[in-house]
């Protein structure tokens, strides 16, 4: 069972597994029936999908639940409908794991703007481009031309330079430049949104034509 309202790569995802008392699966399917109902009105959901028990030895439902932040999701788990509903299933189950996944980048936009929530998808994504592509470049072009090792050993070390690179030089500089702009999109007009957007374009492009001027031997 699937209910789907949008479609978004932003939000949080909640992965919750149970094991179901053996007799109690048309109850627990009638109470994933109702709680799924009631999510629907629930403020920042998006959407949720149950996957039933697989024949090959999986024993267990699982259902992920997608809001649009962590505060929204938070909120309708505190809620009290959600709560009794909750307490409700309990009986019928003898093994519950719950976990989040916060989909994107946002481990590397922990300190966004506090206007409205985290960063979109797309911003950070546009973000940790304009953060990688001069870090993947530079470190690519100093082992290529000037370290004689192994491939594999040259690809080993490239990536952990460039993930340090990244985390502690070129992402904190890129926060700092876009500021604001990383905000959600509602949250500035669409100017600074546009404005933001093209800054990044030609950025990129003028690094692309810098680094077309250097020799790669």
């Amino acid at each position: 069972m699937q209910q789907s309202l949008q479609e978004s790569a932003d939000g949080v995802i909640l992965v919750v597994t149970r094991k179901v008392l053996p007799g109690n699966e048309s109850f627990y399917d009638d109470w994933l029936g109702r709680i799924a109902q009631a999510e629907l009105a629930a403020p920042g959901f998006l959407n949720r999908e149950d996957i039933p028990p697989l024949p090959d030895g999986q024993d267990w439902y699982t259902s992920v639940i997608r809001f649009d932040t962590a505060a929204n999701l938070d909120a309708w788990m505190e809620s009290s409908t959600c709560r009794d509903l909750v307490a409700e299933v309990e009986p019928l189950c003898f093994s519950v794991a719950k976990s989040r996944i916060a989909p994107g980048f946002s481990g590397w936009f922990s300190e966004a703007p506090a206007t409205g929530g985290p960063p979109p998808a797309w911003k950070m994504t546009m973000g940790v481009v304009l953060a990688l592509y001069p870090s993947i470049f530079l470190i690519s072009w100093l082992l290529t031309s000037r370290v004689d090792w192994n491939f594999p050993v040259k690809l080993l070390v490239s990536n952990i330079v460039a993930v340090s690179c990244v985390s502690w030089i070129s992402m904190p500089l890129v926060r700092r430049l876009l500021g604001r702009w990383m905000a959600p999109t509602a949250a500035v007009s669409p100017t600074v949104n546009i404005v933001g957007v093209l800054a990044i374009v030609i950025a990129l492009l003028a690094m692309l034509w810098l680094f077309l001027q250097i020799p790669m031997g």
